[in-house]
């Protein structure tokens, strides 16, 4: 995984290295290093200027500038900041630069194409852009050249990813040893483009405020080893659904079948009635009936005497607005493994009792809105501080987004495998049963989380390669008969 860090922990770690005895002019080289090779990488046979403030952003544009210039490049430097209140190092690298016969600009107006570098503010910017900055982001903008950003884009809020009046849209973005948390959340995939780590030094031990990774499709590939020859459906565990309603009779489908996908070797539904003839498209699960229409008490103690024996549950997806309270309850307080989902996350913030009662083995899979009813806030309060609602429960939680946060409130994993094709009612069905299968096979709850919000994220032909032979279904067999 890819450590990501706040603004206040990258701070932190400069500060630290420096007093170890890495010179600073080092670490700036260094980051200039890793901007030059993207800049031979993005620039094709163009030119490059390089806008930098007079910060140590501003800083790496220009030790970068200095780079290309003794590469043979065309560059010129356009220095928006106030030069006199340029740092030292900044300053340490434009004389090298004008010793090598840069050019520097005062201000940047160019209408041949050229790849741009952005090295205007850093991960410092804490206010609104305006002024004469918020015209020239808006002017690079507008140019549709290149632009590779330094560190962050410049008008992104490094924490939270909000657009801070306004950003830079880059084509790439190298980011200094670690990767920003405004980075992932936000705006800032949509500012960033595609993200690159440049190291400056060799970690060594440091403590950061939390544990935070992005997660990487070989950190799922361990969690899904191949499976021994002699497996059989007894050893590769049997799930529990609770779901469906007379509305909502795709939503039981759907979740029975991604758990059936997942590599569960029995999955057992309970469904009330209405919802059990659907199922006859689906024989490999086993139904129960709960010998109701909807979920009431008696439904719940049909479900409840259906956890027996099983290594995992999903409770929610399409239940409707019946009670499942004694479900919720027994679940609960029965240890095993359990997915809250949908309707279930609604009983939940309606019985607040009930949120005391969550736990480590417990998966909870909100969306903003639903975890703004769990907080009692508003949705926009969970989109200012994600981190913060991600790692409000004792349980694991799974808050959907454009990045997708899995905590289990000791680390925090960032997954941005989504795509605005699952924008579409079904897919967090989908992935409750696939967390729910996951968990039936011995997954950690919060391995489970995470390895299900990457399948469900990632392409069909990398679940395939991932999952094998967990995939094929016996009516796919009988299909392939001839």
């Amino acid at each position: 995984m890819i450590r990501v860090v706040s603004p206040t922990d990258m701070k932190a770690w400069d500060r630290s290295r420096i007093e170890s005895g890495i010179p600073s002019k080092t670490l700036m080289l260094t980051a200039a290093e890793g901007l030059f090779d993207a800049a031979m990488r993005l620039r094709g046979n163009l030119p490059v200027t390089c806008i930098c403030g007079s910060g140590n952003n501003g800083g790496d544009g220009i030790a970068l500038a200095w780079l290309l210039k003794k590469a043979d490049v065309p560059v010129r430097i356009a220095l928006i900041g106030n030069p006199e209140k340029m740092t030292e190092d900044a300053a340490y690298y434009l004389s090298l630069a004008k010793n090598e016969k840069v050019p520097v600009i005062y201000e940047w107006e160019s209408n041949e194409p050229e790849l741009l570098v952005d090295a205007i503010f850093g991960v410092g910017l804490d206010r609104q852009v305006t002024g004469r900055y918020a015209a020239l982001i808006d002017r690079i903008n507008a140019s549709g050249f290149p632009v590779l950003a330094a560190d962050i884009p410049s008008g992104l809020d490094a924490q939270s990813g909000e657009i801070l009046g306004v950003a830079i849209k880059a084509a790439e973005t190298v980011t200094m040893q670690f990767v920003k948390t405004g980075l992932l959340l936000g705006q800032g995939r949509a500012c960033a483009g595609t993200i690159r780590v440049q190291k400056l030094a060799e970690e060594q031990p440091f403590s950061f405020e939390r544990e935070q990774f992005w997660q990487e499709a070989a950190d799922v590939e361990t969690l899904l080893p191949p499976r021994p020859f002699d497996s059989h459906k007894g050893r590769n565990g049997h799930a529990l659904l609770c779901v469906g309603s007379d509305r909502y009779i795709g939503a039981a489908l759907l979740s029975s079948r991604a758990a059936l996908r997942s590599g569960c070797g029995i999955l057992t539904a309970v469904v009330p009635d209405p919802v059990r003839s659907a199922f006859a498209t689906l024989p490999e699960a086993i139904t129960v009936p709960t010998g109701t229409s909807g979920w009431n008490e008696e439904a719940c103690a049909v479900a409840i005497s259906a956890l027996e024996n099983k290594n995992a549950v999903g409770i929610g997806c399409g239940i409707g607005s019946g009670n499942a309270v004694p479900l919720l309850e027994a679940v609960l307080c029965s240890g095993v493994r359990a997915v809250i989902d949908a309707d279930g996350l609604n009983c939940l913030s309606k019985n607040r009792d009930l949120l005391n009662l969550l736990h480590k083995e417990i998966v909870i899979t909100p969306h903003p809105g639903e975890m703004a009813r769990l907080l009692s806030c508003s949705v926009s309060d969970v989109l200012q501080d994600p981190i913060a609602a991600a790692t409000a429960f004792p349980c694991v939680t799974l808050l959907k987004g454009a990045t997708t946060l899995v905590s289990d409130g000791r680390q925090l994993v960032y997954c941005t495998e989504g795509s605005p094709a699952l924008a579409k009612g079904g897919s967090g069905d989908v992935l409750t049963g696939l967390i729910t299968g996951l968990l039936a096979q011995g997954l950690l709850p919060f391995d489970a989380a995470r390895a299900g919000t990457y399948l469900l994220g990632c392409s069909a032909k990398e679940a395939f390669r991932l999952l094998g032979e967990r995939m094929v279904l016996a009516s796919d067999v009988i299909d392939a008969m001839q």
